[in-house]
């Protein structure tokens, strides 16, 4: 009766031998799945900042969409690289301005890949002077999320008048009387806020006068272009300054005709920018809520 009790419990320890590999085979398996997928992120990751690069037939295979065609990028590179081609003077140290030959026509091609970020939130000084002295100044502060926008604009840092678009109905509000307009069907466009620094309303302000000046300028924080052009219209000469990596002009300067008197000057702070699924994963900080209307 003892060797049939030795067979049992033979069996039972063979079967548990084969249960203990198998039971190592899957955690190996599922151990090596989890560091390969940890691989592949940090590779991913290092691509996707530039701090490596993988060979054409890689990035065909791996980072290009369906049919062949490059994803949109939103970076400025290639816009970087397309204006450098249009210099005269050959390259020049990092951050300082390089000379170049540009029209409206290459101008518009550059920045026609650049739209404003999805997410915005900006911070605008306008000062308006006399005899070289600030008459007035304007601030207004502005906030964008998708297709709602919103600002805040104060005279001599007194609030004055605000503006609310949800995308489907806009209300102003004067803040000086503490009067609020009903609300109607969204009219306001980007180009009719207050020193809205949108590159669209420059470029079409410019067909009405000549580039007499241009220069690049690339540093560690932002790629910018700087524009000079006479306005002989308005009988005036303006200078802008414009950011190659969200469109958003960091500033204006007007002046008279012989282009040393300014009567204008608006500058421009990017306090966030996110394009969508382009913010390392964090969520902006602009509320939806913001955007309610009264």
């Amino acid at each position: 009766m003892n060797k049939p009790e030795k067979t049992k419990f033979g069996s039972i320890k063979a079967a548990m031998a084969k249960n203990n590999k198998l039971t190592a085979g899957i955690s190996f398996l599922f151990l090596f799945l989890i560091m390969f997928g940890l691989f592949a992120f940090i590779i991913t990751g290092l691509y996707r900042f530039g701090l490596i690069e993988f060979p054409a037939f890689i990035q065909n295979l791996f980072f290009k969409s369906v049919g062949g065609e490059p994803e949109p990028e939103k970076d400025d590179k290639n816009i970087y690289d397309f204006l450098l081609s249009q210099n005269s003077n050959g390259n020049a140290a990092g951050g300082e301005a390089l000379s170049a030959t540009i029209s409206l026509e290459n101008i518009r091609d550059a920045l026609a890949g650049i739209k404003l970020p999805d997410c915005l939130h900006l911070e605008v000084e306008a000062s308006y002077y006399i005899n070289g002295e600030v008459s007035r100044s304007e601030q207004m502060s502005f906030w964008k999320k998708g297709d709602k926008c919103k600002y805040l604009l104060s005279v001599d840092f007194v609030p004055e008048e605000s503006y609310i678009n949800d995308s489907q109905y806009e209300q102003f509000e004067d803040l000086a009387k503490g009067v609020r307009s009903p609300k109607r069907p969204a009219e306001l466009s980007l180009g009719g806020i207050p020193h809205m620094p949108d590159i669209n309303g420059y470029l079409d302000l410019i067909k009405e006068g000549e580039i007499i000046g241009c220069g690049l300028v690339q540093n560690d924080e932002s790629n910018i272009i700087e524009i000079t052009y006479v306005l002989p219209p308005l009988n005036q000469r303006e200078l802008i300054r414009v950011s190659l990596d969200s469109g958003v002009v960091l500033e204006v300067r007007s002046y008279g005709p012989d282009g040393e008197n300014m009567f204008y000057r608006c500058e421009t702070e990017i306090v966030a920018a996110w394009y969508d699924g382009g913010g390392a994963g964090a969520a902006p900080p602009i509320d939806d809520s913001m955007f309610d209307l009264k």
